[in-house]
């Protein structure tokens, strides 16, 4: 089992890496009523497919205060996906990475605010040193002239990860009162299907014409959401301390891919900062799981 664990979290580093990419390329390349309609479609069907194929007696019933549970993770999910689409094309993929993956910071503070956790030494040294690496990133940010806005991409950025923080927050408490992945897919599920129907009505009543599918939506819209699932699995079968530090890596991988495939140029301060966020990022999840 614990094999299985590993090796859908591998799995899961590929996919979101490769996602990200995606993202950023249709991002620049699509306007955004055709990308949010294709990304929160292509969400719905994903979802949907999954609770059909593990849970289908599910679409028997509909549980409102159920719904109600999930409806914040659901929500910082729908925002979040419209700010990562800005933040990847504004500002270098591989600087916006690294810092919507640090989410771990947010959350240790949440447990220290709201679950009255105890924070050691080591982890607020940590977090110091991601926050300064991406301040640092930001100020170096305001002389780059390979993003157009690339101030502004680090800010979404940011949001993003506070979104992400919160939604793992919120997701973490939903399990704690014995709900399942697949009712969290399945309400996913019915959100996406009918905000993509709203986003083919903007697009229906104004000048912007429906895009077709083609080889470029179906990267950048598909291959996160999958990730996403993957991601529930290897939490399944495997231990969570070995499972999350791999499945982090997703950001690693980015940095390299926008290099070679994005042809980003990261400078050397860019680098530092850009591994000390990831090292200190990969050392919180660790830390958290262990303690």
């Amino acid at each position: 089992m614990m094999f299985l664990g590993i090796f859908f979290a591998i799995l899961v580093a590929i996919f979101w890496s490769i996602g990200e990419i995606g993202y950023s390329r249709l991002a620049k390349s699509l306007d955004r009523a055709n990308t949010y309609l294709h990304q929160y479609l292509a969400r719905s069907i994903i979802y949907l497919l999954v609770v059909l194929i593990f849970r289908a007696s599910l679409f028997t019933s509909f549980d409102f205060d159920h719904f109600l549970v999930f409806l914040p993770i659901i929500a910082c999910d729908l925002v979040g996906s419209y700010v990562i689409n800005i933040a990847a094309s504004n500002g270098k993929l591989s600087v916006v990475s690294p810092i919507m993956a640090s989410y771990p910071i947010v959350d240790i503070f949440l447990g220290i605010i709201i679950l009255k956790e105890k924070i050691g030494v080591l982890e607020i040294v940590l977090s110091l040193i991601i926050t300064v690496s991406i301040v640092l990133l930001a100020l170096k940010q305001k002389k780059s002239k390979t993003a157009p806005k690339p101030v502004k991409g680090i800010i979404f950025a940011v949001c993003y990860m506070l979104l992400v923080a919160f939604s793992v927050f919120f997701e973490k408490s939903a399990y704690i009162g014995d709900f399942s992945m697949f009712e969290l897919y399945y309400y996913k599920g019915i959100v996406y299907f009918f905000t993509s129907i709203l986003f083919m009505m903007i697009v229906g009543v104004t000048p912007v014409k429906l895009k077709k599918l083609n080889k470029d939506i179906l990267w950048g819209c598909c291959v996160t959401p999958m990730g996403n699932v993957l991601n529930s699995f290897a939490l399944t079968f495997g231990n969570m301390i070995i499972v999350t530090p791999i499945s982090s890596m997703y950001s690693v991988l980015t940095n390299f891919l926008s290099r070679k495939v994005l042809k980003e140029k990261v400078s050397l301060k860019e680098s530092i900062c850009i591994s000390l966020i990831l090292l200190c990022t990969i050392a919180l999840i660790i830390l958290g799981l262990i303690n």
